[in-house]
């Protein structure tokens, strides 16, 4: 017969099994990348609550813009356009600039439609003869560029530098208290070589001069990150959803963009 010491020894390994099979195989995996951060005026922070079926997004929207800004001490005018559509599951976003003597640009999104707003697969920048392409990889939680370049973590809220501006939109039509003044979203915003943090501050309502006349904005303004000296300065209309109808961006070399939505 076992004896005690024997009987215990057993009744433990037979506990440390049972709750061993008891265990996942596996832990799902932790995000590894930034994930988007929302803080309201008083520095709490704000949960998310986006419809999954993209319903704070417009179905369908095309704009044109006249675009003047600075390239290298240089002064050009250009026209734009951003356009994009969903289907309650997917969504589709482009925009491309035209300007004499710098040629045509365009940048393209698609993804999904998701709780936390947009999900971007793929990000591409075509700059003149130059394409670069970003695609998400939600499994493995990482960007891999085209040129190869060293990926990069993603996390929840990823965007792109397009889809960036059609994320903010979704969440400032369904999410009412983010249009407070102070409110801060940073958002984790993919380029075609790296992973910055966009952060947003909400100013709070501006009336603008525009071509056809003055226009009640929502103005935010883009905070520089340290080592980063891009700002950039939106007017969002309420009556379009929250897309921007002027943004004004500098670079750190001293190159500026200004789009402002034809009439």
């Amino acid at each position: 017969a076992p004896s005690v010491v024997e009987t215990e020894a057993l009744a433990v390994a037979t506990d440390t099994a049972s709750a061993q099979a008891m265990e996942p195989a596996t832990a799902p995996p932790q995000p590894t990348g930034p994930s988007l951060q929302v803080r309201n005026a008083a520095d709490m922070p704000v949960t998310m609550a986006l419809p999954a079926d993209g319903s704070a997004l417009a179905q369908h929207m095309a704009l044109r813009f006249t675009v003047e800004g600075f390239v290298k001490g240089m002064q050009y005018h250009a026209s734009a356009q951003l356009q994009w559509q969903t289907d309650g599951h997917t969504y589709q976003a482009r925009q491309s600039i035209s300007a004499f003597l710098l040629g045509s640009l365009e940048q393209t999104s698609t993804g999904l439609l998701t709780p936390q707003g947009l999900q971007p697969l793929q990000f591409v920048d075509r700059r003149l003869a130059k394409r670069r392409t970003v695609n998400l990889d939600w499994s493995a939680q990482q960007a891999l560029f085209e040129p190869e370049r060293t990926p990069t973590p993603i996390g929840p809220g990823t965007q792109d530098r397009l889809s960036v501006f059609l994320q903010l939109a979704a969440m400032l039509q369904a999410m009412p208290d983010l249009r407070a003044p102070g409110t801060r979203i940073d958002i984790p915003t993919l380029g075609a070589r790296r992973m910055q943090i966009w952060s947003f501050v909400v100013e709070g309502e501006a009336l603008l001069e525009m071509p056809d006349g003055p226009v009640t904005t929502l103005r935010l303004h883009r905070m520089p990150q340290a080592g980063d000296d891009e700002t950039a300065q939106l007017w969002l209309s309420p009556t379009l959803g929250y897309v921007p109808v002027r943004m004004h961006m500098k670079e750190g070399n001293g190159d500026v963009m200004d789009l402002t939505l034809k009439p």
